[in-house]
């Protein structure tokens, strides 16, 4: 029986490999799967998926020598403009140091157009962080492939510094669209899963790999948008919030960043005023907080007065989890029935997007800000200021309001008029194929691998 090792270090990856069907398409391919998992201990994560082949080991984060030395030539192996945007601004946490700006440009900066330095920098990495902490897993189970689906962790990279030594062979996947461009991963694995064209360019071209390392499968977790089995009534869906199900339903998806972003709270404010004074009518707001940031949700309280505006509170986020995220298959339905109930999805410029228009529901993107004299720190224009954003909104998949009147214009033209935007272009370079089948895929592409 051949073993796979997967690391399971975060709540969204639960979501992503065991409620899409990956995990039970390999036991199904009679493959012993050892999960890495730092609730590894907490079985109940995973009980839903008790196998007698399914193991349950340990993910260590070891201590990383000149860990911040290391993470400035990481980001400095990949420069591009959102490394640049994260030097300069913030996107959720503290603002970054301007003291070091000029110092990353004249010295850090030029590394990425050095030929040949990002497998250097690897390499030192791995002299100075061997992290063999993961070795004795090695030993005891003789793995046949290791599945590492936080890339750019180091966490994970510890597992990936294992197998080499082992000689184990190792398949990657970012667990998001945006990371391949953020830092170099500090171990590169033999081959790659990436959901889209896009994310495959990225893989290219900031992580040096080969076109015949990288395999695009879809996104997993956008499997559920195909099966119909998952949807409530439009009237249950409803009822949970005191909408009326006759009245059109504006989504509007945080970003996150809890307080660091308040100024969120804006758009929806501007959706009741134009309730209260005629301009839209028969429309109510859900405000979706960000699952991944504790107290997100604090950001939209003053919305609470509003009789036409719900929070939904429906997700719970999981102390136990690193990212906070919900494990359960439910908040990944209820997502689901939130965008297919949804007349139109508004959000600055998150996952959410790709969410939406997987589901064929009109997304509208906001790039202005309410108040004028907001500083470039707290400004929403930042939140553009990367790759990934800036090149999803450049696809004319959505409509991108720059201006309360463009946002006003995008919202009647959508809830009173229909209008469509053509996605086509946008589906095929984000999502690649939203098929239901991104899983089997995902399956099939591991079967295929180990059986080189």
């Amino acid at each position: 029986m051949k073993t796979v090792f997967i690391t399971i270090s975060r709540g969204s990856l639960i979501r992503n490999f065991f409620h899409t069907g990956i995990v039970s398409g390999l036991l199904a391919r009679g493959l012993r799967v050892a999960v890495l998992s730092p609730n590894y201990k907490d079985a109940s994560l995973f009980s839903d998926y008790a196998h007698p082949n399914l193991i349950l080991e340990p993910l260590f984060i070891s201590k990383i020598r000149f860990e911040r030395v290391l993470t400035e030539l990481f980001k400095g192996a990949v420069f591009n403009k959102t490394v640049h945007f994260l030097w300069r601004r913030r996107l959720a946490g503290a603002n970054p140091s301007m003291s070091l700006y000029i110092p990353r440009i004249l010295f850090i900066a030029p590394l990425g157009f050095i030929p040949g330095f990002k497998r250097f920098i690897q390499w030192v990495d791995f002299k100075l962080n061997p992290q063999k902490e993961h070795d004795y897993l090695f030993e005891k189970y003789q793995p046949d492939l290791a599945f590492i689906t936080a890339s750019n962790s180091y966490s994970d990279s510890g597992v990936t510094k294992s197998a080499k030594r082992f000689g184990v062979p190792t398949v990657g996947m970012p667990k998001s669209w945006d990371n391949l461009s953020k830092i170099l991963n500090p171990a590169s694995t033999d081959y790659v899963l990436v959901w889209s064209e896009f994310m495959k360019q990225q893989a290219i071209r900031y992580q040096g790999y080969r076109e015949h390392q990288i395999v695009v499968t879809g996104v997993p977790q956008f499997d559920i948008y195909a099966h119909l089995e998952h949807l409530e009534s439009r009237e249950e869906f409803c009822k949970k919030f005191n909408f009326d199900p006759n009245k059109k339903i504006i989504l509007y998806g945080s970003v996150g960043g809890g307080n660091r972003i308040s100024m969120e709270a804006d758009y929806p404010e501007m959706i009741q005023e134009w309730i209260d004074s005629g301009e839209l009518s028969g429309v109510q707001v859900l405000v979706r907080p960000h699952i991944g940031y504790p107290g997100d949700d604090e950001k939209f309280q003053r919305l609470v007065r509003y009789p036409n505006i719900a929070i939904d509170r429906t997700d719970a986020q999981d102390a136990r989890m690193g990212d906070h995220w919900d494990p359960s298959f439910g908040h990944l339905a209820h997502l689901y029935n939130s965008l297919h109930h949804a007349d139109v999805c508004v959000t600055i410029g998150s996952t959410l997007t790709l969410d939406a228009i997987a589901c064929g529901t009109e997304v509208i993107n906001i790039k202005f800000d309410r108040d004028f004299h907001v500083s470039s720190a707290d400004s929403v224009l930042r939140l553009h200021g990367t790759d990934y954003v800036s090149a999803l909104t450049s696809m004319g998949g959505t409509w991108v309001a720059e201006s309360k009147e463009q946002f006003l214009e995008a919202l009647k033209a959508i809830l009173e008029r229909s209008e469509k935007k053509d996605t086509s272009s946008m589906m095929n370079q984000f999502v690649y194929k939203n098929d239901g089948k991104s899983a089997e895929r995902i399956v099939e592409a591991i079967t295929r691998l180990l059986a080189r």
